[in-house]
């Protein structure tokens, strides 16, 4: 995959010294709408078009979570950001900590019609 080769595992080897052999996720599909509201559009969600990644496994057994590594260590921080920033370039919708509340633990990916980085 074009992430995992150009983004993913360099962000790795540089910010961490090891390289990512798995990641640890909330899910992919989930038949609902945006923000889980009663009316509205679609998530990508629903057909599967998108994934929420909380967290990778590195080759070495350590374990990189969102949810403490985004204001973690320096080394952690600076790989989740180097990870979000690149996976930019390769999806469609990507939305980490930064954007909300409701992502403060993940990264969403999704290769849906817009195009939206935050």
């Amino acid at each position: 995959m074009l992430f995992e080769r150009n983004t993913l595992q360099p962000a790795a080897q540089r910010h961490l010294g090891s390289p990512v052999a798995g990641l640890r996720h909330l899910g992919s599909h989930a038949c609902r709408n945006v923000n889980h509201a009663e009316a509205g559009r679609r998530s990508q969600h629903a057909t599967a078009n998108a994934i929420d990644v909380a967290g990778f496994v590195l080759q070495d057994r350590r374990e990189v979570q969102l949810a403490q590594g985004w204001s973690g260590a320096p080394a952690e921080a600076a790989f989740l950001r180097a990870v979000r920033d690149g996976a930019c370039r390769w999806f469609n919708g990507v939305f980490g900590p930064d954007y909300n509340a409701a992502h403060r633990d993940h990264f969403h990916l999704d290769m849906g019609p817009w195009r939206s980085c935050r």
